[in-house]
């Protein structure tokens, strides 16, 4: 039912007419954790939808400064471009959240560049002329600021009180203003407000003609018509939460109907939550980081203790094996055809699955969902690869399962070539059933596991044959 508003949804944030992720996706590679741990007030804030509404809320803020907005006004193609824009700012900020640390540095170099002539003058708050510059410490400190207030505010207003607490995104998020070389930026929510104030206080904030501009492109930007509706709200209800003095700057009344203030804020939750339900919970960039973190031994969560266990004999206490050799083709052909279908997801399709992977192809750490049943009745299993079976006559993966799986363990899937010529598929389950509501019903999940077992078997022999 979402499927077309998710894909319109992507395309704009993306800036692809086909979307495919794949700067994402890549933020597997690296060889560290990154700047922030995945448990981090960061990922939290970031990750959800109230980061479309902190998207609009910066760039409001941001155009209170004179400096910022002449760097935008004159150097940018943000009217005839906004999309590319937004994708490029997107970029930075889920690189710089997600990816290691030489992937955030390489990000925030890449900015830095782009910023580089990005100079001119302009006329401050006070009306003095001043010399501005992109990379300049100053100018980058209140876009800091802005980032950080519009954020942090979102995911209060839209999503709840921030877990760790808006003390600790502050200073875990003052990493990158220093990587964008702000000095001393804000490590706490007084002094967030007190250096906002700090602007407010010495007359640097003004509005103005370009600001109507701004505000008036924001209003009402060349968005898809499917997408539009929705941004109008969410709009309005940032517009509910800007501080009074800012909105008197941008030339902005809070929504009503005449003397009656309209529930504006409900109305961006709705706008919100629709966007949820159409797009996946998480993102590809936090999916590719959480592969990148299992790779690196950082972060486990797999739903058993024992990864590994379809390598074990006998298979550890408590556990059950089903094992499958199935001969389903013959000669070289036959092999590389079936070990490609197994690595493209495709020997599961093939089993009538429904298959969401985070990645096209299978990789160590991959994540996958496989649905089975319709409806009320459809049962998910969430499993994430562990093991790349990689030899000359045996490929293939192991994947082991995630919370909310029926079954605990893992499960092996291998395209075979022995000396004669023939191709089998190998297929190995250690399993038990979860605790709860699935241990009550293990007779019905065994008895499903065997009849999509043969599935996989018929599905082998189609893949085999080409």
């Amino acid at each position: 039912m979402f499927e077309p508003l998710r894909r319109k949804l992507q395309q704009t944030f993306s800036a692809q007419e086909h979307y495919d992720p794949v700067w994402e996706r890549e933020l597997d590679r690296g060889n560290d954790a990154g700047y922030f741990p995945h448990d981090s007030a960061v990922w939290v804030v970031h990750g959800g939808m109230s980061p479309i509404a902190a998207g609009i809320r910066a760039l409001l803020t941001q155009a209170l400064h004179p400096g910022a907005l002449a760097g935008v006004a004159e150097h940018s193609n943000y009217q005839s471009d906004p999309l590319a824009r937004l994708a490029g700012t997107i970029r930075w900020i889920f690189t710089l959240t997600y990816g290691d640390t030489a992937a955030a540095d390489a990000a925030c170099a890449w900015v830095a560049r782009r910023h580089e002539p990005v100079t001119g003058r302009y006329t401050a708050g006070t009306g003095e002329e001043r010399e501005y510059a992109a990379n300049d410490p100053g100018l980058a400190a209140w876009v800091h600021l802005a980032f950080a207030d519009a954020f942090l505010r979102s995911h209060e207003i839209f999503s709840g009180p921030v877990p760790q607490g808006a003390d600790t995104y502050v200073r875990e998020w003052a990493k990158a203003g220093e990587l964008m070389g702000v000095a001393n930026p804000p490590r706490s929510e007084a002094e967030l407000r007190e250096a906002i104030a700090g602007y407010e206080t010495r007359g640097e904030l003004a509005g103005g003609p370009r600001v109507a501009q701004v505000v008036s492109f924001l209003k009402n930007p060349p968005l898809d018509p499917a997408v539009l509706p929705g941004y109008r709200l969410i709009f309005a209800a940032v517009v509910d939460t800007l501080p009074e003095n800012h909105l008197r700057m941008l030339g902005l009344r809070p929504p009503s109907l005449g003397p009656v203030q309209l529930p504006a804020r409900l109305g961006g939750k709705v706008a919100l939550g629709v966007a949820g339900l159409a797009l996946a919970k998480h993102g590809p960039a936090e999916l590719a980081a959480r592969r990148r973190l299992f790779r690196l031994g950082v972060l486990n969560d797999l739903s058993y203790p024992d990864p590994g266990i379809t390598d074990s004999v006998p298979a550890p206490a408590g556990y059950r094996t089903l094992q499958v050799r199935e001969r389903v083709g013959r000669g070289a052909m036959a092999f590389e055809a079936l070990a490609a279908g197994i690595m493209a997801w495709k020997l599961h399709e093939g089993a009538g699955l429904r298959v969401r992977a985070d990645t096209p192809e299978v990789q160590l750490a991959s994540r996958v969902r496989l649905g089975v049943g319709l409806g009320p009745v459809r049962i998910e299993a969430p499993c994430r690869v562990v093991r790349l079976i990689e030899s000359e006559t045996r490929l293939g993966f192991a994947y082991g399962t995630l919370a909310g799986h029926p079954e605990t363990g893992e499960e092996s899937f291998a395209a075979v070539l022995d000396p004669d010529g023939c191709v089998y598929l190998e297929l190995k389950a250690v399993s038990r059933p979860s605790p709860g509501r699935y241990r009550l019903g293990a007779p019905v999940t065994v008895a499903a596991q065997h009849l999509v077992t043969g599935r996989y078997v018929d599905a082998a022999r189609r893949l085999a044959r080409g």
